[in-house]
């Protein structure tokens, strides 16, 4: 099963996932990032829209090269 890491990018920095997770496509990768995204917003619900855009995660494979990246600006928050 391939290796995925879901790192968080933002004006800050990088923040890089050092352990990575087993996943079996770049589907099921998707959905763990989406998940990741859902807990930052809710984490940081104070924060101001606009600062959204500059939130980014970033799916790298197994080759440490990118295969996705997804803005948290196109993600709409769930509440739980």
């Amino acid at each position: 099963m391939p290796r995925y890491y879901i790192d968080i990018k933002s004006h800050f920095g990088t923040d890089e996932d050092p352990s990575g997770v087993d996943l079996p496509d770049i589907a099921a990768a998707e959905s763990e990032a989406l998940k990741v995204i859902q807990n930052l917003l809710r984490s940081w619900a104070a924060m101001q829209p606009n600062y959204r855009d500059e939130i980014f995660i970033e799916i790298v494979g197994e080759d440490l090269r990118p295969v996705l990246i997804i803005p948290c600006s196109d993600v709409k928050t769930v509440k739980r």
